[in-house]
């Protein structure tokens, strides 16, 4: 009986051995299991920081590079502005001197036709005299009492003194003073010579008349079908 109760406690024992050492090899295994779990857990952590950082980064780097466009497109129209203004001031400017230039141009001809001598083929009425007629152009090919024909049908009327009183021509020979000629269209007459004193309808055409710079003389175009078919110099 005895040795039956002893081999019961020793198997007693040896169970309680075993037990111990199992549980203590679950508590491990479950330590070894959580210290798993918290690495995976601070892993996953940190990717997901690294990842918000990441995106951090892009989103900074989109603002910049938006910005940066902003900042362009501002210089981009500044500079268009800048252009365009240079170009209207420039325009103004242009328009300026243009406008002075006109006025420059209307001055020199209110000036020119204030001082305007009346001549054509370079006789002068109430100046030129016959000695100086026949010099320029020889002997007159045709004498009717004071009115002298010279070469090209040039007629010539001189006074008493021997002075030319009136020039005619209707050959495109011989120019007025103006720079005008015979077969010019009457059109022109405004740039050469500004705007006529008197313009009147004679028969078949029309005629332009302007004064000299002192009221003395005059030079009458005469236009048939807007071209200049006779100039007349003479003294008033």
């Amino acid at each position: 009986m005895k040795k039956t109760f002893a081999v019961l406690m020793l198997a007693a024992m040896l169970f309680s051995a075993g037990c111990g050492n199992t549980m203590d090899g679950a508590k491990k295994d479950a330590q070894d299991a959580a210290a798993k779990v918290e690495q995976t857990a601070n892993e996953a952590k940190d990717k997901a920081n690294e990842a918000k950082d990441a995106a951090a980064a892009k989103v900074d780097e989109a603002k910049a590079d938006a910005t940066a466009k902003v900042d362009e497109a501002k210089d981009a129209a500044k500079d268009a502005a800048n252009k365009a203004t240079e170009n209207a001031t420039a325009k103004i400017d242009e328009m300026a001197s243009e406008a002075k230039n006109a006025m420059n141009a209307t001055d020199a001809m209110e000036e020119a036709m204030s001082g305007r001598m009346v001549s054509l083929g370079g006789l002068m009425p109430g100046s030129t005299t016959i000695e100086d007629v026949q010099a320029m152009f020889g002997e007159a090919t045709d004498v009717n009492g004071k009115v002298m024909t010279f070469v090209e049908g040039l007629k010539v009327t001189f006074d008493d003194g021997n002075k030319v009183t009136t020039i005619t021509t209707t050959s495109p020979s011989f120019d007025s003073g103006d720079g005008v000629y015979v077969g010019d269209a009457d059109y022109a007459l405004n740039d050469y010579c500004g705007p006529a004193d008197a313009i009147r309808q004679v028969g078949d055409g029309v005629e332009y008349e302007y004064n000299s710079g002192d009221k003395k003389s005059v030079v009458i175009y005469k236009a048939t079908n807007g071209i200049i078919s006779e100039i007349t110099c003479k003294l008033k």
